[in-house]
């Protein structure tokens, strides 16, 4: 480190800190601190690092299915923001059940400097408890008190009502998911868009776990609701609801115009392809890794929202009611 510091003409401690807390260092000087090291072949050493500071340089990442692609496109966001941060990265799953999501919170907590929930299926109270504990972080959900990088539903759901009153939809199914805060930032943005548009809400189908086999059950109550149209809580659902209702011999768009939220590749490369609203989690994901390290830095700071705009993106999965174009 003295040896970077003569050649960059700056400071031990300017390169402990271009290599520990970058942000705090002008962009020239940590440049020039980067081309030295480089050319010395300088490489920190993390456990005598960490050991010094008290900081492991991880961050960890709770997420409740893995296998879900909403999650796989956070999880590789998050990697690579991490990476850029210079953090490594602890992933986790927690499932569904908000007791052993917490257990896990507690126990990953203590072996990172930070933490990121990925859609929570935690309480409220649960997440702000974690979050007095140590750094948090939560991605996709907005819960008080806690820096969340989410995005901005109510304009998204305004604009899939929209689309769907536009097209002659008058009655509109939801099928809804697991009652945590993750599930409530839709379901309340779906309500208050159905009245602004004069759409009827038929009904909230559920609570359902977000799964495919769950999307197949919701498929045998839509009929019942004499809605024309569905908007499902995520494409895993969507997938299972167009399933469902073609092994009943309806069609999506046909009988049922089908909107899901995501917009991940599923949405894409299912047949028919999908209405989605699109939430950007590249930059959701970024965001969220980005404001962890900022309270890992500055922990006393109040708790910071961040907003990212959706967009409709339109597909094969709507028509006017009875399949019309």
């Amino acid at each position: 480190m003295s040896d970077v510091a003569r050649a960059a003409g700056v400071s031990q401690s300017t390169v402990s800190r271009v290599f520990s807390l970058p942000d705090t260092v002008r962009a020239d000087t940590r440049q020039r601190v980067l081309e030295a090291a480089r050319r010395l072949e300088f490489t920190p050493n993390r456990a005598a690092s960490a050991l010094a500071s008290g900081r492991t340089r991880t961050l960890g990442l709770l997420v409740p299915d893995v296998v879900n692609p909403y999650y796989a496109e956070l999880i590789k966001a998050v990697q690579r923001r991490a990476r850029a941060r210079d953090h490594a990265l602890f992933l986790g799953e927690t499932g569904d059940d908000p007791d052993e999501g917490f257990a896990l919170a507690q126990a990953m907590a203590g072996q990172t400097d930070g933490l990121l929930l990925a859609g929570p299926r935690l309480t409220d109270a649960m997440v702000r408890e974690a979050a007095q504990a140590g750094p948090l972080a939560v991605i996709g959900a907005r819960i008080a008190g806690v820096d969340c990088s989410h995005a901005e539903l109510a304009t998204g759901m305004r604009q899939v009502v929209r689309h769907l009153a536009a097209l002659g939809h008058a009655r509109v199914v939801y099928v809804n998911g697991t009652r945590t805060a993750y599930a409530t930032e839709h379901r309340q943005p779906v309500q208050e868009a159905c009245d602004e548009y004069g759409v009827e809400l038929v009904e909230q189908l559920g609570p359902f776990d977000l799964t495919f086999d769950n999307g197949v059950a919701a498929a045998d109550l839509v009929p019942t609701s004499r809605a024309t149209a569905v908007i499902a809580h995520n494409e895993m659902v969507a997938h299972g609801v167009a399933c469902g209702l073609a092994r009943q011999g309806r069609s999506v768009p046909g009988d049922f115009s089908l909107v899901t939220v995501d917009d991940t590749f599923m949405a894409r490369t299912i047949y028919p392809a999908l209405t989605a609203l699109h939430i950007p989690l590249d930059v959701m994901g970024a965001r969220g890794v980005d404001l962890l390290v900022q309270r890992i830095a500055d922990p006393d700071t109040e708790p910071r929202h961040v907003a990212l705009a959706t967009s409709l993106v339109v597909r094969a999965s709507t028509a006017r009611p009875g399949g019309g174009g």
